[in-house]
């Protein structure tokens, strides 16, 4: 982990035992894009050795999203370590949770109607069944024949 963040991170928590407040203060200044000039953008100037963004410099722009995309990537990572899933991440798997619980809606549904289908036809699960297996002992029976035959062409009787 770089020092920078780790420096802007214990002076955030300690502020934190301050005041709840300083939390919801840095969400939304995460959300607006580091940029106000309140005390958590003075304190990540600081932390980050910069200056105020806009002081016309070209370097300054540059110098500041170089930081920002830094402590983005770092508190992404420290993020990770705590159990902490981005918001985006979490929609994400929200959208595919309540997609996947659609598509298996859509199935249930047509398994029901396919059940049902066969429970009209007369083909339903214990008529399945006994079709099934009386397939199977025609099946044995035709095998045991052939085998039978096989037996006897190969015997040694006349």
């Amino acid at each position: 982990m770089n020092t920078q963040f780790l420096e802007f991170w214990g002076q955030f928590l300690i502020n934190v035992a301050q005041g709840q407040k300083q939390l919801d203060e840095m969400s939304t200044w995460m959300k607006r894009g580091y940029a106000d000039a309140d005390d958590l953008a003075a304190l990540f100037r600081r932390c980050y050795g910069l200056n105020a963004p806009n002081t016309g410099s070209a370097q300054d722009p540059q110098a500041w999203q170089k930081a920002v995309d830094e402590f983005q990537k770092t508190f992404t990572q420290f993020a990770a370590q705590w159990g902490w899933v981005p918001q985006v991440a979490h929609q994400e798997t929200l959208d595919k949770c309540a997609a996947l619980e659609k598509q298996v809606a859509e199935q249930q549904a047509t398994i029901r109607q396919l059940r049902d289908l066969l429970a009209q036809k007369g083909l339903g699960y214990s008529e399945l069944l006994q079709h099934m297996q009386g397939s199977l002992k025609d099946q044995s029976d035709q095998f045991q024949a052939l085998m039978e035959t096989v037996r006897s062409a190969f015997s040694d009787k006349p």
